[in-house]
């Protein structure tokens, strides 16, 4: 029986930016991409408040959850786990208080285009600057 794993992250908008994260050296999966903060929901946990939790863990920023503005999903036929991502929008005024987790983000940036960034990124990435 295939497992469901449930992935959140925060499309935040800062004015007319969006805040993007590197992720770090260390991490196993896709070391420095440019990323959205979020990830897993853990058990008995809801998806808005893992996208909550996972914000202020790895970036210190309280968020209010606007909508989903994306679902998607994967089977990873090795793992035997089917992904399940939802991505949030969520506005703030500033982030001034951004301290990043240093074991999962090496970086952040305001950017208001996909071109504003060096290096790789999420496909989902360009989708949503493009949309929001």
């Amino acid at each position: 029986m295939k497992e469901n794993n449930i992935i959140v992250h925060a499309l935040i908008k800062v004015k007319d930016k969006f805040l993007i994260t590197k992720r770090s050296k260390s991490e196993d999966t896709y070391p420095e991409y440019w990323d959205l903060p979020g990830g897993l929901v853990e058990k008995g946990e809801l998806p808005k408040d893992a996208v909550i939790r996972e914000t202020k863990e790895e970036t210190n920023l309280d968020i209010i959850p606007l909508k989903i503005i994306r679902e998607d999903s994967n089977l990873d036929k090795v793992k035997d786990i089917v992904f399940i991502r939802l991505i949030y929008l969520a506005q703030l005024d500033n982030i001034d208080n951004i301290k990043l987790d240093k074991n999962e983000h090496s970086d952040y940036k305001l950017i208001k285009t996909i071109d504003d960034l060096d290096g790789k990124t999420f496909d989902f990435i360009e989708y949503l600057i493009k949309e929001y």
